[in-house]
């Protein structure tokens, strides 16, 4: 995509899986020419769909987890929080990521994922930069819906007015979860050849105390009131739905956006 010189909007995106961890931010800023063609990732929504899942799915098979199912679900929860163009966090039952100010859904995602060149392997627990990664490849995680809405900074009645075009995901089971990231956040895996490698079949089980995650339809809906699509896991027992929170707010670059603590 062309970058003009002339034309400077601030990108912030942030990462709210609830749990009880620490809160961070940091900032980003991206060039973007308002007289641009919009992106078909956003304006197409099938192509939409596909840019998500086959970005989201690209980093998850290269850290040995599985392919996520989209969430129709998930994708209407998603959608009514990017429309009011409120770049805050929904404080729903599922994993979040934020990310607005991109030019496309792809870069938006790449972004989340290149923070992996700053996790800790071997510490292999929660960093203020990298929450969006970490939640991004969660090995338990199963499900996802995303949405977006062209805000372009319009006017809100409170907190922060999204830039450009803002990208809400929801992830089912939530990830971040405490003790759980060394078996849900693994290495960069590859073949013998150097190549990337297909994610074993072994699942692992997220969540906290008390929680269990069970695939597929017939477990709990984690929306109040609504039916959720088949590709809802259920949750029992404990506080697994609620007792997580992360927050990190960022501002990245890709393609020509600066990115930047």
């Amino acid at each position: 995509m062309h970058l003009p010189h002339h034309s400077l909007i601030l990108g912030v995106f942030a990462l709210h899986s609830f749990s009880t961890l620490v809160s961070a931010s940091w900032f980003t800023v991206l060039q973007r020419d308002d007289d641009a063609q919009q992106s078909v990732e956003y304006t197409d929504d099938e192509v939409f769909k596909d840019a998500v899942l086959n970005s989201t799915n690209t980093f998850r098979r290269q850290h040995n987890a599985t392919k996520l199912a989209w969430n129709e679900t998930s994708a209407k929860f998603a959608a009514s929080n990017s429309k009011e163009c409120i770049f805050e966090h929904s404080g729903g039952p599922t994993g979040e990521n934020l990310a607005s100010g991109y030019p496309n859904a792809t870069s938006s995602i790449e972004a989340w994922g290149h923070e992996r060149e700053e996790y800790d392997f071997d510490k292999a627990t929660f960093s203020k930069t990298t929450g969006h990664f970490t939640q991004l490849v969660w090995k338990s995680t199963t499900s996802l819906g995303c949405a977006r809405t062209r805000c372009d900074s319009r006017s809100v009645d409170h907190g922060d007015a999204a830039p450009g075009w803002y990208l809400v995901c929801e992830y089912f089971p939530p990830g971040n979860v405490i003790g759980r990231f060394k078996e849900n956040v693994q290495k960069r895996v590859k073949d013998g050849d150097g190549g990337e490698q297909e994610p074993s079949a072994t699942t692992t089980t997220g969540g906290g105390d008390g929680a269990r995650e069970t695939g597929g339809a017939g477990g709990e809906c984690p929306y109040p009131g609504q039916e959720c699509s088949g590709a809802v896991g259920g949750r029992e027992g404990g506080e697994g739905r609620t007792r997580w929170m992360v927050l990190g707010v960022a501002l990245g670059v890709v393609g020509g956006a600066f990115v930047g603590l």
